[in-house]
């Protein structure tokens, strides 16, 4: 099933009640459309509660507690990891990690508290301390979605950025791939960045699932499941040896 009945997560839906949440969003979704409603009526309505069912009702192991997702809406790039003309982008939501929720950094809370990290690109002070994820940049239905990979490009241009002023250029491209989600009306999909020799590219977005149908709300959780399992075992393994602040505290 979606959810394992075990006891690391007691809260988590059975299958009636994630069917009963697919519908909801799906009638809102159709609802967004057909009034032709704006981005925050879409996030407020569709995305935050997918989101929402993603991250608390749909863990299926241990230690996925550590990823939860933030709206940021009004979160700049910090102008340290900005390198282009245009004027910075933002995005709409992120999935963060929480380091203090992991079994193998938790017994040193307080030295994380005591460092003041600064484990991301944005210019939130109270978000540094917290390694991010996944980007997702939304938009309404019928929105630009060339616009959307276009803040995504920039967003991704300054977390790699990021990584090589701390780790490294070869330790940035050992990473291999960002991966990100542009949300266009009930459509989700996969966008994906590299970092080659300077160079950040985009590479064309994948559709993976749309809130227009029970079925492809399951679909969208699919695919976010499958960013989550990649953000734990590909991305916090690396921040926790290449991150000068996690690194010393393994």
């Amino acid at each position: 099933m979606f959810c394992d009945d075990t006891a690391w997560h007691e809260s988590c839906l059975d299958g009636e009640g994630l069917v009963r949440r697919a519908v909801r969003i799906t009638t809102r979704a159709t609802e967004c459309s057909r009034m032709l409603s704006n981005e925050d009526a879409w996030s407020n309505l569709v995305q935050s509660p997918l989101l929402d069912m993603f991250v608390h009702d749909m863990q299926d192991s241990p230690g996925q507690d550590m990823l939860d997702f933030l709206p940021c809406t009004t979160t700049s790039i910090d102008p340290i990891y900005h390198r282009f003309p245009d004027s910075a982008s933002r995005v709409d939501y992120v999935l963060q990690l929480f380091p203090e929720r992991d079994v193998t950094i938790s017994s040193h809370g307080d030295a994380l508290l005591g460092m003041r990290p600064c484990f991301n690109w944005t210019a939130d002070r109270l978000l540094q301390q917290y390694p991010l994820a996944i980007s997702i940049e939304t938009k309404r239905y019928g929105g630009d979605t060339v616009k959307g990979e276009q803040q995504l490009g920039i967003w991704h241009a300054a977390h790699w950025e990021f990584l090589i002023s701390r780790a490294g250029q070869d330790a940035a491209e050992d990473l291999g791939i960002l991966p990100s989600v542009i949300v266009n009306g009930y459509t989700w999909s996969l966008v994906v960045s590299t970092r080659r020799q300077g160079t950040t590219t985009i590479l064309c977005s994948m559709e993976f699932g749309s809130t227009g149908s029970v079925t492809g709300v399951f679909q969208v959780l699919a695919g976010m499941r499958r960013l989550r399992a990649w953000s734990l075992n590909v991305l916090w393994p690396w921040y926790k040896q290449h991150l000068p602040e996690l690194a010393a505290l393994r």
